[in-house]
């Protein structure tokens, strides 16, 4: 779960609507602005974003969430298996509770530049990942040992393949939903996002400072 450039497709397919269109002007709400787009990456909520937006409609907004959840099983827990739809969607429904339980506040703008601000956004890293990571490592070795010993047996080496990978699949599942369960914060980080508020109506935010936050506050990069 270390590839920063993943991460960082994530935020930008998630952001991507809200970033190309907001409203900046002389009045622009830097930390409103980001505010927004936290709570839609991690909580679903388009209200905020929405406020951002003229012409976005709430199912063009929730189809945003729902691809950065997507993407971010695909890249970080699937791993690129083909799984099935059944099972891929089971992973992102759990996905989408551990992300309602990130905790982080979004602080006041300060104005650098002619059209530049600073917001620090204090957030509380959680395990879950971390723990997972750690429960997946353990269980690889019992199920290599039951593989040693012939206890998967199918008719072909396909269906004994496939037999395995169902195996590895439900116990990922189960380990995720285990960590969820049991997951805990560490002491408060602070997290300066840059905020541009760009001629034209457009907004971005510095792609480095969201991937930092994202790696952060799910502790990526010690899974």
């Amino acid at each position: 779960m270390k590839n920063k450039k993943n991460i960082l497709k994530i935020w930008v397919m998630c952001a991507a609507v809200i970033l190309g269109t907001a409203g900046c002007g002389k009045d622009f709400d830097a930390a409103g602005y980001v505010q927004a787009l936290l709570d839609l990456t991690f909580q679903g909520e388009i209200s905020g974003a929405s406020g951002f937006m003229e012409d976005a409609s709430e199912e063009t907004l929730m189809r945003a969430y729902q691809d950065s959840i997507d993407r971010f099983v695909a890249a970080n827990i699937t791993s690129g298996m083909d799984i099935g739809e059944l099972k891929t969607s089971r992973f992102a429904e759990l996905t989408s509770k551990i992300f309602l339980t990130m905790r982080y506040g979004v602080g006041e703008a300060r104005k650098t530049g002619k059209r530049e601000y600073e917001v620090e956004v204090d957030i509380w890293p959680a395990d879950v990942f971390v723990n997972f990571q750690d429960m997946l490592t353990e269980d690889s070795l019992k199920m290599a040992e039951k593989i040693e010993a012939g206890e998967y047996e199918g008719e072909t080496k396909e269906e004994t393949g496939q037999m395995i990978l169902s195996d590895i699949i439900n116990h990922a599942y189960e380990l995720l939903d285990t960590a969820y369960m049991d997951i805990q914060y560490g002491d408060k980080e602070t997290v300066t996002l840059r905020v541009y508020a760009e001629r034209g109506g457009d907004a971005s935010i510095d792609e480095d400072d969201m991937d930092r936050l994202f790696r952060e506050i799910l502790r990526l990069d010690e899974s």
